[in-house]
């Protein structure tokens, strides 16, 4: 798994764990939501110029959006609840 941290350009080899405590070191629930949804409004009000021919409705897209959502939801509920060895709070 690779993944660059605060090096650009400069990939590393991660753990699943790293990956996880790197990613919600940096962001929060809250900055994914706010990320996705202006990608996309950028998507649906630019009339996905710029964007890649998928062939996919904005429906669709927008369903993935919110999935995506819900699963760094759930892994921070995980974190929180220590069910993620490693990660959340520290007993």
């Amino acid at each position: 798994m690779t993944l660059s941290d605060d090096n650009p350009g400069m990939p590393s080899l991660k753990t699943a764990h790293q990956v996880l405590e790197l990613f919600y070191g940096k962001y929060s629930v809250d900055k994914i939501k706010l990320v996705l949804l202006e990608s996309f409004q950028g998507y649906a009000l630019n009339e996905k110029k710029g964007f890649l021919n998928l062939g996919i409705s904005e429906q669709d897209v927008g369903e993935v959006f919110d999935g995506l959502i819900e699963m760094v939801e759930a892994v921070r509920a995980l974190i929180e609840d220590g069910n993620i060895d490693g990660l959340g709070p520290k007993a």
